[in-house]
């Protein structure tokens, strides 16, 4: 698979990670943690396209977290 498509991926999980975020039936804190993550993987996913960040690396640790969410 090529880094194109990987970071392909990785954004489509974070609209995922932001629209769950966004689900009304969640608390306020649960809201913020999603938020924090999202943020967070936002950033990483911008290093990875600037080439200072392992696409792969992003690519498994956001799978890891979307597997947990689920």
């Amino acid at each position: 698979m090529t880094n194109e498509k990987k970071l392909e991926i990785i954004r489509s999980y974070i609209e995922e990670i932001k629209a769950y975020e966004e689900s009304q039936d969640l608390p306020f804190s649960k809201k913020q943690h999603l938020k924090r993550a999202r943020e967070a993987y936002m950033n990483l996913y911008r290093d990875a396209e600037k080439g200072k960040l392992d696409p792969d690396l992003l690519h498994e640790n956001i799978t890891s977290f979307m597997y947990m969410l689920q």
